[in-house]
């Protein structure tokens, strides 16, 4: 059985949704931030935040993504990079995190971190109910309602920060043999280039988490269009597993990046998405890699995160 634990940290109210195997914790009023997921026993926390005793902070609306807390885990839509499409200015990372969220008081009572919440300026109403479906299972439903009277493009992102620790590899579905660059720092790197999974470059094994220009380098990049919707972090020494699963007809990209050093930070991100790459207007225009809902059309989809 899990529920749901009120608490706060550094002032902003968590709710933390607990099983007997492990934990969750969201902020609402700072974009429905996840800010931890671990196994109780070990302890291990996958999800990154800065350095320091205070990172967390509140954002407006057209901040700079780099400048907020970058805690943990938000969602992108509708898209992950500030792009301009239909004559909306669409903020960097989208609309979603630097929103304040309310939770659904019953489903609380349930065990369910439940919020919806509109988007501006893009004409979506965005869902997601996040549960324990088993004792080491979470599991972020979503629903996206088009509020439009013409189709409408869009990206939506999972934007999960994880930690790197000593002897952790990324695990991914062996068909995925190549990466499509969307940027990064350390080497050269062109935007759209194909490079190589996991050994782009001789001696660069990016399932051991290195990246071009240790110390501080980073790479993002695209695998996809997916066969098989799952990626996951193993550590060979502690055994400890996180893994993530979906359906990958309706999120067929996985974004990748990886930052070792570039600005004083090291983490690691695993991002399914429904297109890419990281602009809407480039997925719409040159990758061609974009979702599109319907006048008034409604999806739904979840993601599982099952630690082991």
């Amino acid at each position: 059985m899990s529920h749901v634990i009120q608490s706060s940290k550094q002032g902003y109210a968590v709710a933390r949704l607990q099983t007997g195997f492990a934990e969750l914790a969201m902020v609402p009023g700072l974009g429905g931030r996840v800010i931890g997921i671990h196994r109780l026993a070990s302890g291990r926390e996958w999800c990154w935040h800065r350095p320091g005793p205070r990172w967390l902070w509140s954002s407006k609306p057209y901040d700079s993504f780099g400048d907020s807390p970058q805690a943990g885990i938000d969602e992108c839509l509708p898209s992950v990079a500030a792009c301009r499409v239909r004559g909306r200015d669409i903020p960097d990372h989208g609309e979603l995190w630097y929103r304040s969220w309310s939770l659904d008081s019953s489903a609380l009572r349930a065990g369910v971190l439940d919020s919806t919440l509109g988007t501006s300026p893009s004409p979506f109403l965005f869902r997601r109910a996040i549960s324990a479906p088993e004792e080491n299972v979470f599991r972020f439903a979503y629903t996206l309602t088009s509020l439009s009277t013409e189709p409408e493009p869009y990206l939506w992102c999972l934007h999960p920060l994880l930690t790197i620790e000593p002897d952790d590899r990324i695990e991914l579905p062996a068909s995925v043999r190549s990466l499509r660059l969307n940027g990064g720092v350390g080497a050269p790197m062109r935007h759209g280039e194909r490079w190589d999974y996991p050994e782009p470059l001789p001696g660069l094994r990016l399932d051991r988490l290195e990246a071009p220009g240790m110390p501080g380098g980073c790479v993002k990049a695209f695998a996809g269009p997916l066969n098989e919707g799952w990626a996951a972090i193993s550590n060979a020494r502690t055994g400890e597993r996180l893994e993530l699963r979906w359906d990958p007809v309706f999120a067929p990209q996985l974004g990748f990046w990886l930052n070792r050093g570039f600005l004083g930070f090291h983490h690691v991100a695993l991002e399914p998405s429904t297109g890419a790459p990281d602009s809407l207007a480039d997925a719409i225009d040159s990758w061609k890699q974009v979702s599109v809902l319907a006048p008034g059309e409604i999806v739904s989809w979840h993601v599982d995160w099952i630690l082991s």
